[in-house]
């Protein structure tokens, strides 16, 4: 019964490690506004706009 348990354990630790895992959710920098209302972004970032319409800045790649 110990090593059936054992086996049993190994196989489920096995299949748990090689599942497919979800990819990271991008993590977005905010823009900077001027007086007018036009963002703009540090260098080495570029405006994108996410799928909730929101403005954001992203790395450039």
């Amino acid at each position: 019964m110990t090593k059936r348990f054992a086996l049993l354990c190994v196989t489920a630790v096995t299949l748990a490690a090689c599942s497919q895992k979800e990819p990271p959710a991008p993590i977005y920098g905010q823009p900077v506004f001027d007086k007018q209302g036009n963002a703009s972004c540090e260098a080495g970032y570029t405006l994108v706009t996410t799928e909730t319409g929101a403005e954001a800045c992203a790395p450039l790649s």
